[in-house]
């Protein structure tokens, strides 16, 4: 539905460095310095109809209402039971079964915004978009031009869509205070990572520590393995310029990863 709106809105990369935490992972052999991220302003923009580029990432960034609106009112503009519509059965399964509305909107607007983007980019009309899932459950367009790969990530009132011809990974968190950042730490981090947590500043250590969290999911997500490998067992820099320093054997070299995180 290329040139429609839709009930989640887009957000700049100003706005999203300061209230979101979010990495792209992307495995390759490109030298770091010439990949490229094309921030789009919506799902179906102009830019991904000409994506080509192997390597350029191309994400959508957005944010969905609160419970209380559903829609923007503006005529152009896809409404909550619109998007729902795009889902497949297994998808809208999975929808109702969220407690929570924000939740429930979040879930939407990722699935929604990925069959959009993708439709945008295959030339494909969306609702004769297919999927299919890996051994380990991660999405895979059916009949996808050779080499794209696209992943999605959805948190309470933020969403993320990441496509890019090369295996790909994005998670997004919004940035907030982790209350039990001691046991998360050691599920998440490994020692090193949790020594240079322990010298941060107080005030600073949730934001490092959801940079250390988003930059891991993105490289399990790309690896298409989830959580069936540790996330502390892989050793990453979550410093302003992020890197995958360590990866279990499975992953192949560390570095054939690269990492692109928000620069809060």
């Amino acid at each position: 539905m290329p040139g429609y709106g839709f009930f989640a809105s887009s957000r700049s990369f100003e706005l999203v460095s300061r209230t979101l935490a979010w990495s792209i992972a992307v495995k390759c052999k490109a030298p770091h310095y010439r990949l490229r991220v094309r921030h789009l302003p919506g799902r179906c923009s102009r830019e991904a109809t000409e994506f080509r580029d192997p390597e350029e990432v191309l994400l959508w960034v957005g944010a969905t209402p609160n419970a209380r609106s559903n829609t923007f009112h503006d005529d152009q503009t896809l409404n909550v039971e619109q998007a729902a519509m795009l889902l497949d059965a297994e998808e809208s399964n999975r929808l109702v079964r969220f407690l929570h509305v924000e939740d429930r909107l979040s879930y939407l607007a990722a699935h929604a915004g990925a069959r959009l983007l993708l439709g945008a980019i295959t030339g494909r009309p969306v609702d004769a978009l297919q999927f299919e899932r890996s051994a380990l459950g991660k999405p895979v367009l059916i009949d996808a031009p050779p080499g794209l790969d696209f992943s999605l990530s959805h948190a309470r009132g933020a969403v993320a869509v990441a496509a890019a011809y090369m295996p790909i990974g994005v998670d997004i968190e919004p940035l907030r205070p982790i209350a039990d950042i001691d046991e998360m730490s050691e599920i998440a981090l490994a020692s090193e990572e949790r020594r240079v947590l322990a010298k941060t500043a107080v005030a600073l250590q949730s934001h490092l520590f959801l940079r250390y969290w988003t930059i891991k999911e993105a490289v399990l997500k790309a690896a298409g393995v989830g959580f069936t490998i540790p996330p502390n067992t892989l050793i990453v820099d979550a410093g302003p310029s992020a890197a995958v320093l360590s990866v279990p054997a499975a992953l192949g070299s560390a570095a054939q990863w690269h990492v692109i995180a928000s620069a809060n």
